[in-house]
Parts: structure tokens; C-alpha cells; sequence
């Protein structure tokens, strides 16, 4: 089914590709159009007025379409990828230029070109796009990583560099490898086996062709152009059966009526039809182009492509017009006598022009007409009321049931207005209380012992950022969200790092043999390259090895990227664990994924309600010895009472952490536990009885 969906995917992307190209090849045909009409008004004795050249808008337009749409599916490509887009195009039509010879300069300055084809543009940008993001994903291929003070447009544009290098050098050994299999003698073998298109007859060359034409149009891709690049495009072949039938002129005049598939009768059934209402615009915009047999904006517009209702009659009703048309012709009604028409002619003068006169191949192309609607009249009628079943859940509502959804609608999108305006303006008041708060003083350190769960000893500590006023109070963490909210996490996180490196120092320096030290690292922090460079480096040199707490937040986005980071901490001796895992954002797989040592528990798993309590046991259990049999040490924080105490060694739990054990702790008070070493060996009760609750009333 996900391999079902992301083909389709593809397909529309690709259905969207051509239409954003409805602009320039209906202005082209415009321009071909108006050169038609000087023509006519030079052979009505107006001299001077023929001042386009409409054959030469003609040529360019079919030699620039697989440019075009290079260009077009390039870009949109690179908006499914997250790709820099101007970027990714110009990379994409340098490979296309390359690979096919499309455009070259030659030695002497002069632009060669080849005529190239839409199937070979389509493949050679999908797989230009899809390199250029896979070597993007790549973290070592990236010049820049979450820089501050780069704007995320620049970033992304500077990190196009290496994976656009190594994506035009893959298409220069494709090249080469092409080049290399052509200048063999294998090709040629191969082709001497196959059947040429002229060997196999004019009817039949008519017939490959049109089917070719209509499945890949059928897909959303360009018919013509797709059939042209199969094999050559129709040409004339000579006679066929007796009838002097031109090819080119004859699938033009019966069989290409309005575009593609002789869809040119749609419109008009659908404008006089009272039973088809959702596509009267549609049938309205697309008709004056139809009856110049551009009929782009009907194929696109409609749900015909990619739609199986329509599958029959697109499929079907050329080759019925092919039968009227060449029976007609055995019978002697009319013969093709003209050896070229242009494409844009109007039907009906078409056929009229085509035969010298005829009014028989008028009335023939008529019948079509008539028989391709009276076809497609019941699909069409089909295609409606798919279109029309939600309206018809709608009405269930009532008869005003637009008015009450679109007033509903505009309530919830002011109500969403003035709460976002509210949450701003409260944002803006809690910020400013904050930097009143932190006007003068200073940020510390606090430190949360956590405890063998066994054996209730102090087996690490947690470093937890205060802010220390000149007279000497401690505020609460509560301004930690605003200054995250701010921006300033990655500040944050150095402050503390620098706090954390010079506390352990003190420590050591008199000689105290203080446990691991857990530090928080938020993902500004982890995703900067040289910040974890400088820390790696930084601990080194001084030979510490920290606990480092990765929030659970911080693993849900930039996975990949957070995965290398971890893997180089992982390396340089740290220990790496998960914090607040159970809060609402955890996956087991993205767990695997970052080679995590320790799992943080969130305290929500410990502090369910009573009523709730048997089955908060069993949850909390059942997440312990999963992670248990993950790998993982568990820490369970958030222990506030003996009662959870208790449950929380009976669960499994490898190491405790909280108030009822320990609450945070200024440096000092750390170093008075670690002068008496002999007590952190005692019960937990002991301990708290001689240090905590002397120490941490305060």
C-alpha cells in the first residue's frame, strides 16, 4: 500500500510538472495562432502585416518542451525533497545538458544542440533530484550545520555545493559508461534483430503510435511527445491500401481532434448537458482553445488522467474515428490531398482543407465528432456525480448548510487569531517579568543526587541551572521555558557546560571524589557541529566523562543528524541518556536508532493516580523491563513518597531519583556530603537524616 501510494505520488507530481507548463505552451500556440491569421491577411492583399513567424514558434516550442519540462519537474521535485530550489533546477539542467547533449559549446564558442525528448528528460531529472538529496542527507557532505548566525536560506544553498559536485560527477560517468556501450558493437547487434517501424506497414506504424501516444497520456505525461521519442515521428510513409492516405495529415484531421484522444467533443457535452454541472468552467476556459486542437487545459483539468472511468473512452475512441475515417475513404467518399495541414487548425475546416474541398470529409469528421460524444456521454455523467457526493453529504446538514459550515469556519479561524495575539501578548508580559527577575546576579548550579536503587547509595548527580540574586535568593527554574521559548537554548546549555567544567574542577582540586555529572543538552546544542566539537575536546583535555541527558522532545526532529552527534559522544567516553522518555513523544525504534545507554523515566509513569494505581504498577514494570531488555539502565525520577519508593524498586528500577531521596543542592552542600564518604554508604534514611534534611530545608 506505502509503495502504491509513493508511486502515485510520482505520477502526480510528475501530472504537475506539465501543467505548470500550460502558460508557455498556450502562449506559444497563441503566437502561432496570430501568425496564422497575418498569413491570411497577406492573402487578402494586406501586405506588411505578417510579423511572426509562426513555423519558427512552432519549431522552438517542440525543441525547448523536454528543457521546460526539466525545468518544471526539477523544481517541483526539489519542494517534495526540501531541496534549495533554484539550486536543485540549475544542477538538474546542467545533468540533463550533459547526459543528453541537449545544449554544448563547442570549441569555437557556438551553441550545438541535439533535439532532445521527454523521455529522456523525465528519468535524467528524477534521478539528478533524488541524488542531490540523497548525498544532502549525508551529514558529512554538509559545509554548514544549524549555524545562528547563517540564515536557513543560506545554509541550505551552501550545503547544495558538495552534493551538486558529486551529483554531476555521477552523471559524467554515466555518460561516459553511455558513450562507451554505444561505441561498442552490441548496440548495433541489437538493433539489427529488431523490426523497423517502416517494415511493419502504414496502418499498423498509425496504430503502435496512437497507442503509444494515449497510454502515456493517460499517465499524465505528453503523448506526442512521448510516442516521438519511441520511435520517429509520423512522417510521411507513402501510399497505403490504395488511398494515397498521409499519415500525419490523416491522424491530425480524425484522430488528434482538440488535443489528444479526440476529446474535443467533451466540452461541448459537457456545456449542453444538463446532467453534468461540477465541469461547466472547466468545459468553458478549455473550449476556444479546443478548436485550435489545444486541449492541454481540458486533460489537465478534468479528471480524466489518472482516473480508471475514463480509461475505455480514451483509449477507445480514436482508433472508432480511425474505422469511420478509413471506411469512409474505401468507399470513395473523399482522399487526403494536401501534404501539409498545421496541427492548429480549426476541425471541420481541417478536414475541409485536407481534401481539397470535400464536404464528405466534413460530414465524416462531424460523425466523429457526434460518436466520440455520444462515448464519452456516459463516463462523463459518471465523473460527475463522484465529484458531486460531497455536496451531497453537505446538504445532510440542511439546506443552509454552506452558510453554517463557512460561518463556522470564519469564527474558528478569528477565534484562532485572537488566541494566537493573546498567547503573543502574554509572551511578550512573561518575558519582560523574566528579565526584570534576572537583572543582576548570577547563574549556579544545583545538583540532584540519584541513588542505587539496590543498595540506596549516591551513584551520580544531576546538574539543574538556578539563577542567584545579588541578595543572595535562589529563583525557581521557572524562567527556563521563556528563555527556550526566546531562542536561547544553546546559550543555555553553554553556560552550563562552562559551570559544569569548572565546578568538577573545584572539586577535584580538593580532592573530593564526587560521582558522574549528568548535564542536559537541548538539540540547538547537539545539531552545532563545533559546540560538540569544542565540548568533546574541551573534556579531553581535562579527562572528564559526563552523563549527557538528551530531552525526548529533542530526538523527534533532525533524527539523523542527532544520531551522528550522539555516535561522536558515544565515542569520546560519554555516557548518553534518554530523558523524560514516556512524555508523549517516545519511540522505541528512534531509541535504537541513537544508541542510547540510559533511559530517564518520566515522572508521569511514577505518580498515577490511585484509583489507578494497580495499573500504573503494571506500566510502569512493563516499561522497565522492556528497556531492561533493550539494553538500557533505567532511571525512574519523580520518587516523592516511601510508598513510591518502594514500588519503584519492587518494578525493577536501576536507579532513583527525587525529592523524597534527594532534592536539588547548592556545590557546597555536595561538597559537605563528599567530606564524610563513609555516609554515603549508609541507608538512604541515614543519610537524609544526617545531611539532607540539615542541608536542604533551606
Amino acid at each position: 500500500m506505502l509503495k502504491q501510494s509513493v508511486n502515485s505520488k510520482q505520477l502526480l507530481i510528475l501530472r504537475e510538472a506539465f501543467t505548470s507548463l500550460l502558460p508557455i505552451v498556450l502562449v506559444m500556440n497563441i503566437l502561432v495562432l496570430l501568425s496564422q491569421l497575418t498569413a491570411l491577411l497577406e492573402g487578402w492583399g494586406l501586405t506588411g502585416v505578417a510579423a511572426i513567424n509562426g513555423d519558427g514558434v512552432n519549431r522552438l516550442y517542440f525543441f525547448l518542451i523536454p528543457l521546460f519540462l526539466n525545468l518544471s519537474l526539477s523544481t517541483l521535485l526539489a519542494k517534495e525533497k526540501g531541496l534549495e530550489q533554484i539550486g536543485t533546477l540549475l544542477i538538474a539542467m546542467v545533468c540533463y545538458f550533459r547526459l543528453t547533449g541537449f545544449l554544448d559549446v563547442n570549441s569555437t564558442a557556438e551553441i550545438t544542440s541535439r533535439y532532445g525528448s521527454i523521455l529522456t528528460s523525465v528519468p535524467c531529472t528524477w534521478l539528478a533530484v533524488h541524488l542531490l538529496h540523497y548525498f544532502s542527507m549525508q551529514p558529512r557532505f554538509k559545509l554548514v550545520t544549524h549555524q545562528k548566525s547563517i540564515s536557513p536560506r543560506l545554509q541550505k544553498t551552501l550545503n547544495l555545493i558538495i552534493p551538486g559536485v558529486l551529483c554531476v560527477l555521477c552523471f559524467e560517468l554515466l555518460g561516459q559508461f553511455i558513450i562507451a556501450v554505444l561505441n561498442t558493437t552490441l548496440l548495433e547487434q541489437l538493433t539489427t534483430h529488431l523490426p523497423k517501424v517502416q517494415q511493419i506497414g502504414a496502418i499498423p506504424e498509425l496504430i503502435l503510435y496512437k497507442v503509444l501516444s494515449l497510454s502515456t497520456w493517460f499517465i499524465g505525461l505528453h503523448g506526442e511527445h512521448s510516442a516521438a521519442g519511441l520511435f520517429r515521428l509520423l512522417t510521411v510513409v507513402g501510399p497505403a491500401n490504395g488511398n494515397g492516405i498521409e499519415l500525419t495529415i490523416f491522424h491530425n484531421v480524425f484522430m488528434n481532434i482538440g488535443g489528444s484522444g479526440s476529446t474535443f467533443a467533451i466540452p461541448l457535452i459537457i456545456l449542453f448537458s444538463k446532467r453534468i454541472h461540477p465541469f461547466k468552467a472547466i468545459a468553458r476556459l478549455s473550449l476556444p482553445f479546443a478548436f485550435c486542437n489545444v486541449n492541454e487545459i481540458l486533460l489537465f483539468g478534468l479528471p480524466i488522467l489518472l482516473n480508471p472511468v475514463f480509461l475505455i473512452p480514451f483509449l477507445l475512441v480514436p482508433f472508432v474515428n480511425m474505422v469511420i475515417a478509413l471506411t469512409a475513404m474505401q468507399l470513395g467518399a473523399f482522399t487526403i490531398t494536401v501534404d501539409t495541414l498545421h496541427w492548429m487548425s480549426v476541425p471541420l475546416y481541417s478536414a475541409y482543407a485536407s481534401t481539397g474541398g470535400s464536404v464528405a470529409a466534413v460530414l465524416t469528421q462531424l460523425v466523429c465528432i457526434v460518436v466520440d460524444g455520444c462515448i464519452y456521454l456516459p463516463f462523463l455523467i459518471v465523473a460527475s456525480r463522484q465529484h458531486q457526493a460531497p455536496i451531497h453529504l453537505l446538504k445532510l446538514f440542511g439546506e443552509d448548510a454552506y452558510d453554517f459550515v463557512s460561518e463556522e469556519i470564519s469564527h474558528r479561524q478569528e477565534r484562532l487569531f485572537m488566541t494566537r495575539q493573546k498567547e503573543l501578548l502574554e509572551t511578550v508580559t512573561i518575558t519582560q517579568q523574566v528579565l526584570k527577575q534576572l537583572q543582576g546576579g548570577q547563574f549556579v548550579l544545583y545538583f540532584q543526587p540519584k541513588f542505587d536503587a539496590t543498595s540506596l547509595k549516591i551513584c551520580g548527580l544531576e546538574a539543574l541551572l538556578r539563577f542567584q540574586s545579588n541578595e543572595g535568593n535562589v529563583l525557581p527554574p521557572t524562567f527556563l521555558p521563556v528563555l527556550y521559548q526566546q531562542g536561547l537554548s544553546q546559550v543555555i546549555d553553554t553556560k552550563v557546560v562552562d559551570l559544569a567544567f569548572t565546578q568538577v574542577l573545584q572539586w577535584r582540586a580538593a580532592g573530593l571524589g564526587v560521582p558522574p555529572l549528568a548535564i542536559n543538552f537541548d538539540k540547538d546544542f547537539l545539531l552545532d557541529d563545533k559546540a560538540v566539537k569544542e565540548f568533546i575536546a574541551r573534556a579531553r583535555q581535562h579527562n572528564i566523562l559526563f552523563h549527557i541527558e538528551i530531552t525526548e522532545h529533542t530526538y523527534t526532529v533532525e533524527l539523523e543528524a542527532l544520531v551522528f552527534t550522539v555516535h561522536q559522544l558515544r565515542a569520546a567516553g560519554h555516557h548518553i541518556s534518554i530523558d523524560d522518555f514516556g512524555a508523549g513523544y517516545s519511540s522505541l525504534t528512534t531509541l535504537l536508532a541513537l544508541e542510547a545507554d540510559e533511559i530517564k523515566l518520566d515522572r508521569q509513569l511514577v505518580l498515577a493516580p490511585e484509583i489507578e494505581a494497580r495499573r500504573g504498577t503494571t506500566l510502569l514494570a512493563t516499561s522497565i523491563r522492556l528497556c531492561h531488555d533493550l539494553g538500557f539502565t533505567v532511571v525512574v525520577e519523580g520518587v516523592e513518597t516511601e510508598a513510591q519508593l518502594q514500588r519503584v524498586r519492587r518494578c525493577g528500577a536501576d536507579v532513583i531519583q527525587g525529592y523524597y531521596l534527594g532534592k536539588p543542592m547548592p556545590a557546597h552542600q555536595v561538597s559537605d556530603l563528599f567530606i564524610n564518604p563513609d555516609d554515603l554508604h549508609r541507608p538512604h534514611s541515614v543519610v537524609q537524616q544526617n545531611y539532607m534534611d540539615k542541608h536542604l530545608s533551606a
